[in-house]
């Protein structure tokens, strides 16, 4: 693994669907912590993420980016689709490379997640691990003997596309909770829609529609989870994402899980249900790992050019 000297400082950008958060990594910790919505297009994004180059307190050495969908790190771009479409098919990686003359790294924002955990977090020191990403989408990531088990086509870990019910509705659309604030702004005909923390607040002081369109999302969060332990039977099972830093989210669906396994014969089943350390900082500090992984010292320039 690449050692930074504690004047090195990475640019680490997690691209979301709605999202953009940034930092900066220096001497082993995230500092200048923000974010944006993401761009509607590719120039608009990359002016932005320019902009972070250029305004950061310090000379940057590298670039260590997550992002979502089918990520070919030897390719350098989205193999399939992602949740920001124009980032699909181009060589992303040596495009940026090009724009901010350093080493750029890229990864898929579920396996960040889990490498942040595997490195440093929740999952560090066990022989296998499965990670649940809730956001926009479901994401997700498997990691064995401290790799990332990717698939054929770079889709390993893409648990949102499961199919869930006989209407061929996906993990995605019944647990996202995007998609759970949504249905519920649909089903009481709100003429300002709101979000999903505004639901989890409305659900506790008793709104009955709140409370119905959680229930929901915990049910397919939790029968996810548990086709997961069952099929894989990881050491340890993560929730990643803006949610899982809530206490409720964690309770119920290991209550559930708790169920499903009683129910099913499968008790004895021992994978221990966790939040991830890391939280919302999780695809940043792993797209940092990957940065530190994959690129040799020869590559970093000092902040006169030359090579280390």
């Amino acid at each position: 693994m690449l050692e930074l000297k504690p004047e090195d400082w990475l640019l680490a950008i997690d691209i979301g669907g709605t999202t953009v958060k940034y930092a900066y990594w220096q001497n082993r910790q995230l500092a200048g912590k923000g974010r944006f919505e993401t761009p509607e297009t590719w120039t608009a994004l990359l002016l932005a993420l320019l902009k972070l180059k250029q305004e950061a307190p310090h000379p940057i050495m590298g670039v260590a980016i997550s992002l979502p969908g089918s990520v070919d790190t030897v390719a350098g771009k989205i193999t399939g689709t992602s949740a920001v479409e124009y980032l699909n098919g181009f060589e992303i990686k040596a495009t940026l490379k090009e724009a901010f003359d350093v080493p750029v790294t890229i990864q898929n924002d579920a396996n960040c997640a889990a490498l942040a955990e595997a490195w440093l977090g929740n999952a560090a020191g066990t022989t296998s691990s499965v990670l649940m990403i809730i956001g926009t989408g479901i994401g997700g990531s498997i990691v064995q003997d401290g790799h990332i088990w990717t698939g054929h086509d770079q889709f390993g870990g893409e648990f949102g596309y499961m199919v869930m019910t006989g209407q061929d509705d996906t993990l995605s659309e019944l647990a996202s909770p995007v998609k759970m604030a949504n249905r519920y702004n649909r089903l009481t005909g709100s003429p300002q829609p709101v979000d999903a923390h505004v639901v989890f607040d409305r659900s506790a002081k008793g709104d009955e529609v709140a409370r119905q369109c959680l229930d929901e999302m915990y049910h397919w969060l939790s029968v996810a989870a548990y086709n997961l332990i069952v099929s894989v039977n990881p050491d340890r099972l993560l929730l990643g994402g803006g949610i899982s830093s809530r206490e409720d989210v964690l309770f119920h669906v290991k209550q559930r899980v708790s169920d499903l396994l009683h129910r099913h014969g499968a008790a004895a089943i021992e994978t221990e249900i966790m939040s991830c350390q890391f939280q919302n900082d999780a695809n940043l500090v792993g797209a940092v790992y990957q940065f530190l992984t994959e690129v040799p010292a020869t590559a970093i320039k000092d902040e006169k050019g030359s090579k280390k």
